[in-house]
């Protein structure tokens, strides 16, 4: 299990690649805006329903609102975007999380914080999965029996897809991907990215 200490040293890393970056063009790849109050730059972007603000460059990461804080996963799940995100566009092909590069060596951790707690907190009850989705800012799919899209980050969409149950099989579901991710994210960052979402709409 990786400790608070690994979360700060990839914070550390991503704050040190930060400086060398140009923040425009970093906005532009990352659907984000540049803001600079009195000559201080600031990238803000939305993370779920809510905007992040990336100091540049000293890469300090807060919500652009409200007194709460980021956890150190986040702030560094929100700095590896930034950095990652590139021009490519979203293809609209979908794919599984075993078609990422490295998918299958974190196919165990990303069934754990999102497959299996998706299935087990709404696999039974769709309505409140819609419910939750909207709240979190996601659009309804045509799916399987129940599915919604979210956007975490701007070029980032990740689609949660659920089957009722019967007396033969017990509910199921899946989680797809644009194959553009591919481009964007390591695949120990989507497994967290796609847990947050899932945790999230439990918590709702």
């Amino acid at each position: 299990m990786a400790r608070i200490d690994d979360f700060q040293d990839a914070i550390n890393l991503a704050r040190d690649k930060l400086p060398h970056r140009d923040p425009e063009e970093m906005c532009r790849n990352a659907g984000a805006e540049l803001s600079v109050p009195n000559g201080i730059k600031n990238i803000i972007f939305p993370f779920f329903v809510r905007k992040v603000r990336i100091g540049y460059p000293e890469g300090t990461v807060v919500y652009d609102e409200g007194a709460d804080s980021l956890s150190p996963q986040e702030q560094g799940l929100i700095l590896h975007y930034l950095l990652g995100v590139n021009h490519l566009p979203l293809t609209g092909e979908l794919i599984t999380f075993r078609e990422i590069p490295s998918g299958e060596f974190y196919y165990q951790p990303f069934l754990k914080r999102a497959q299996v707690p998706l299935v087990s907190a709404f696999g039974s009850d769709h309505e409140l999965f819609l419910k939750a989705g909207k709240k979190l800012g996601g659009k309804e799919m045509e799916m399987g029996d129940a599915s919604m899209t979210f956007h975490p980050f701007p070029k980032i969409p990740i689609t949660l897809i659920l089957w009722k149950g019967d007396e033969e099989f017990s509910p199921q579901g899946t989680i797809l991907f644009d194959s553009s991710i591919k481009n964007f994210l390591q695949g120990e960052d989507i497994a967290f990215l796609t847990g947050t979402t899932v945790y999230k709409l439990m918590a709702i």
